[in-house]
């Protein structure tokens, strides 16, 4: 079995160098005098320029192996701090996020593959699950970093470090262990890419993703500006958010342990569950202690989703299709990122702030009866079925 620690180490470098530079670049944007229109359009850029490749450089990483398109996340993701570094104008800050947005087109398809290909096949919900949790830590601290950073020496120092792990991270991919080539024998499921990706298990992975996105997003685009209009300070705020991403770690360290071993969907449905109650809770939240329960149960929700996510796509998907699957399923969430904040937005300005986090709980409440009639009680997964692996 092959070893996963330099993907952790990878993941852990690149999304600390990631997070450093999210947080501050619309405000880097908005201190070169950028509108919110603007600034709405570095985010734009960054949802476009992902969605439409993450399915290309999954594939592109089921032909030509794992390492080269991660090491490609790495280089573009220097190539973006560098930028950052030399600009002089709003426009280039868009192209930036644009580049920014390949980037992460070019990590997360193969890390997902990659995850699951070197976990045995029973623990396929706990190898993602850990790359999750490393990913979600590396990005939490890389975020507060920034803000240190950028708070007591200016945005120089913030990107500059960005840069730095960045190109370091492009030296630790080479050193990530991947899984010999396998091709399947004559149990291999019948059908084409296309045929493969509308299976059961797939549309289900994928409208799972969909729906946590859907959350997702109602939470990082909207909270803060929700929260404050209760007259919540800003500081609570972000412990609220805090409270968020702990929530997340935590959903993800044992989530994708479990369905492993009581099934995914048990779980996926427990935590589709669990993040109702908390969206339900933040929509009727008067108090800030309210938000923060509801922020932890939701963080709980899309933590441990994500890695069970993951797993139902593996399961049901060969290897050699897997980057492929998992591109498509990253273009799904793109797309209803953006959606969901797009929506969430005009609801919330046209009929209460309160109704984008009802609606999330709606979306989650369908997911979960979606996933009860798509997703068998104890799937058995496409490597189980397959026999006679044979090695190139």
């Amino acid at each position: 079995m092959t070893r996963p620690t330099g993907q952790y180490v990878l993941t852990f470098l690149l999304m600390f160098a990631i997070g450093l530079g999210v947080p501050i670049s619309p405000l880097f944007a908005s201190r070169m005098g950028a509108s919110w229109v603007e600034i709405g359009l570095m985010g734009a850029a960054w949802g476009i320029v992902f969605t439409s490749s993450a399915f290309l450089t999954g594939r592109v990483s089921d032909r030509i192996g794992r390492k080269p398109v991660l090491a490609m996340s790495c280089a573009l993701s220097a190539l973006a701090a560098l930028w950052f570094l030399r600009a002089t104008s709003v426009t280039e800050l868009i192209a930036i996020r644009g580049l920014e947005g390949l980037a992460w087109a070019c990590f997360w398809p193969p890390m997902e593959a990659l995850a699951t290909e070197t976990a045995d096949t029973e623990r396929v919900g706990r190898g993602i699950g850990f790359v999750t949790t490393v990913y979600a830590l590396g990005f939490a601290i890389g975020s507060f970093a920034a803000g240190v950073m950028t708070g007591f020496f200016g945005f120089t120092l913030a990107f500059s470090t960005y840069f730095v792990f960045a190109a370091v991270s492009m030296l630790v991919v080479w050193f990530v262990d991947t899984p010999k080539r396998t091709r399947h024998g004559g149990t291999r499921p019948p059908g084409g890419l296309s045929q493969r990706l509308s299976s059961r298990g797939l549309v289900a992975g994928n409208v799972l993703g969909a729906s946590y996105t859907f959350g997702l997003a109602t939470v990082m685009a909207l909270l803060s500006v929700y929260a404050a209009g209760l007259g919540i300070p800003i500081f609570w705020i972000g412990s609220a958010l805090s409270i968020f991403w702990v929530g997340r770690i935590l959903g993800a360290v044992f989530a994708g342990t479990a369905s492993d071993r009581l099934g995914r969907r048990r779980v996926a449905l427990t935590a589709l569950l669990v993040g109702c109650v908390g969206f339900v809770t933040i929509g009727s939240a008067p108090s800030l202690l309210l938000i923060v329960v509801g922020a932890l149960l939701a963080g709980l929700s899309i933590g441990g989703i994500f890695p069970v996510n993951v797993a139902i796509i593996a399961d049901d998907i060969e290897p050699e299709l897997r980057g492929a699957a998992m591109g498509f399923y990253e273009m799904i969430c793109a797309i209803a990122f953006m959606a969901a904040s797009a929506f969430g937005g005009i609801t919330a300005e046209l009929v209460n702030p309160r109704t984008p986090y009802e609606l999330s709980a709606v979306v989650f409440v369908s997911c979960a009866i979606a996933l009860a009639v798509l997703l068998p009680k104890h799937p058995q997964t496409v490597n189980a079925r397959s026999e006679g692996n044979i090695t190139n």
